[in-house]
């Protein structure tokens, strides 16, 4: 049995076609690699931003926390005031201008305490949203 010429050439030709459809294989997979790299790549970008509205929100939730203790704060100041109007007053004394002077303060505490909930509501929608 010999080898002939035709033999090899048919031999060359299959290695060829073989390197041929290697080829076509690794540039899909290469097309797939690079597709999945861009996807882990957005989703990255995408973990990063929500990470970084996570933040936000935490600062926000934070400031929000230390408005309500500010408005925690004065309520229970201009309680108290209520309530030490109430314990001093009695009906022979005439407390006309000190319980003016508490009513300005109260209203005073109660424009902030309302200047602090129109704040805080447009903050509230956004969240919402």
């Amino acid at each position: 049995m010999t080898v002939e010429r035709r033999d090899i050439e048919e031999v060359g030709e299959a290695v060829e076609a073989l390197g041929n459809m290697l080829e076509e294989a690794l540039g899909g997979i290469h097309e797939r690699l690079a597709g999945l790299q861009g996807l882990i790549t957005q989703i990255s970008s995408e973990g990063q931003r929500f990470k970084e509205e996570l933040l936000e929100l935490k600062e926000e939730m934070i400031k929000t926390r230390e408005m309500f203790k500010g408005l925690e704060n004065m309520v229970a100041r201009t309680e108290l005031r209520l309530l030490d109007m109430q314990k001093n007053v009695s009906d022979d004394e005439d407390f006309s201008e000190d319980i003016k002077n508490d009513l300005l303060i109260i209203k005073r505490d109660l424009q902030f305490v309302r200047s602090d909930l129109n704040e805080l509501l447009p903050r509230k929608e956004d969240k919402e949203k």
